[in-house]
């Protein structure tokens, strides 16, 4: 009988770097057992990562979500979100990783932060497919980066920063979103306190679950919460911390075999009734049949 999975691993920077760096740029071959160890095993990372496959083909699982990655494609993965690589032939390619703090994704009123909606949206993740003159481009900026990386010559730090933010710009252009934030569409407090609440939910979801907790630990009212929210989101402070909570409850149910009330608990219900209540009233689905419909229908997609 297989051993019950209960937890899904985290993976941190330092086991893919070999040193403790806030920076990777690196061959997917030269990751040695680091990276082909979790192959096939859903798993967590505490760092941002971009891959690029370059040749060969590859299932890539990002909460649930299945993937078909083919060559030439970019895909962005942001700190805790679960994932698994499943290669279904030989691959090549690169792997980008870095530290929240290299790159101040979290704040973005900062002059070096970085526009991060390629780790951060609806869809799970972004995926890119890169044309041939597109590839010659990305190409050039990652070698820059090994060399940066392999002479480190004075202020290589701040050169890496530099071809970083031209990496995701370029990336970005090709996504075909816009890069940064202006001030004129989002006012930098609002934009400010939406990052925090962003960021405390990700601290807390598992003990609060209230628009007013959150409102509480900002300072503001939570109909103003509710406001900002919604003009730079689209959806309300509730449903940003419901989204949350399914998502997490969906990464357990898909990738591990607790039990719906055993993630209840981990999650912070005390009644597991209600967290089944809750879950199916916002996906349409029971805990279990979520878990039967996404493992019976995971069929990649490109």
């Amino acid at each position: 009988m297989a051993e019950k999975r209960e937890n899904i691993g985290i993976v941190s920077l330092p086991e893919y770097a070999h040193v403790d760096t806030g920076f990777v740029v690196s061959g997917l071959c030269e990751l040695g057992n680091s990276f082909f160890n979790q192959i096939g095993v859903p798993h967590r990372h505490d760092f941002y990562t971009i891959y690029w496959i370059k040749k060969g083909k590859l299932l890539h699982t990002i909460d649930a979500v299945t993937h078909e990655v083919k060559k030439n494609t970019l895909f962005f993965v942001a700190p805790g979100q679960v994932h698994n690589l499943q290669a279904t032939d030989k691959i090549e390619g690169y792997m980008i990783a870095f530290r929240d703090a290299f790159m101040c994704l979290k704040d973005q009123s900062q002059v070096s932060g970085i526009n991060s909606g390629l780790f951060f949206n609806s869809q799970f993740s972004s995926v890119i497919h890169l044309n041939d003159e597109q590839e010659k481009d990305i190409e050039a900026v990652v070698r820059l980066m090994m060399k940066e990386l392999t002479m480190q010559e004075p202020e290589y730090d701040m050169a890496l920063h530099g071809l970083l933010r031209y990496f995701l710009v370029l990336a970005s252009r090709i996504k075909g979103e816009n890069v940064g934030i202006s001030p004129e569409q989002h006012a930098a407090h609002n934009s400010s306190i939406f990052l925090k609440f962003k960021n405390l939910i990700e601290e807390k979801y598992h003990a609060l679950k209230t628009v007013s907790d959150y409102a509480g630990l900002l300072h503001i009212k939570p109909v103003l919460l509710n406001e900002i929210s919604k003009q730079l989101s689209g959806i309300t402070a509730g449903e940003h911390i419901r989204n949350r909570v399914i998502l997490e409850a969906q990464r357990y149910l898909y990738n591990t075999d607790l039990t719906a009330k055993e993630i209840a608990y981990k999650l912070g219900f005390d009644d597991p009734h209600y967290f089944s209540r809750f879950f199916k009233k916002y996906t349409n689905q029971s805990p279990s049949e979520f878990k039967e419909a996404s493992r019976s229908s995971a069929t990649p997609f490109a």
